[in-house]
């Protein structure tokens, strides 16, 4: 499992951190798929791992897997995800890019996340494969800096088996 400690200052608030991860295990390839057993435990992990990331919005697509990834979290921190047309990634970036939250969890599909990282300034990484549930994302952006280099960090969490 993965620990993360956001350290909050005057420098932090200048910045924003932007953590992404694929949807957890779903149980089948249907286009609305739910969770898996190894997803739902996969989901949980992921709660615990970014419960003290002080996480203020959280973004999911329109399909159920990613708002159950999300869930244990949301209900954790009490926040309502924000879901967004899985067919409008465009929608998505503007959401983050216009969002006054300082930290927010994007729980995304492995076709279109690389994407959405590349266009918020993040490296461009390898494919994210079909059969994998455990890439973890950390992007961190400043306001209002024209010459600020993104930060990015590729990790893995949470390992699952199924």
């Amino acid at each position: 499992m993965v620990q993360l400690t956001i350290a909050l200052g005057a420098h932090a608030q200048s910045m924003r951190t932007i953590f992404l991860v694929r949807h957890a295990d779903k149980v089948s390839e249907d286009t609305d798929a739910p969770l898996s057993d190894a997803g739902r435990r996969r989901a949980e992990c992921l709660a615990n791992t970014l419960a003290d990331a002080q996480i203020q919005r959280i973004f999911t697509s329109d399909l159920q897997r990613t708002q159950q990834t999300a869930a244990p979290l949301a209900e954790k921190l009490h926040l309502k995800p924000v879901a967004i047309p899985l067919s409008r990634p465009d929608k998505l970036i503007e959401a983050i890019r216009s969002g006054k939250a300082a930290n927010v969890l994007v729980v995304w599909h492995d076709a279109t996340l690389p994407k959405v990282m590349r266009a918020l300034g993040a490296p461009e990484i390898s494919p994210i494969r079909h059969t994998e549930y455990d890439r973890f994302f950390v992007l961190t952006l400043a306001r209002g800096k024209a010459h600020f280099q993104p930060v990015f960090i590729a990790l893995r969490y949470c390992d699952c088996p199924n």
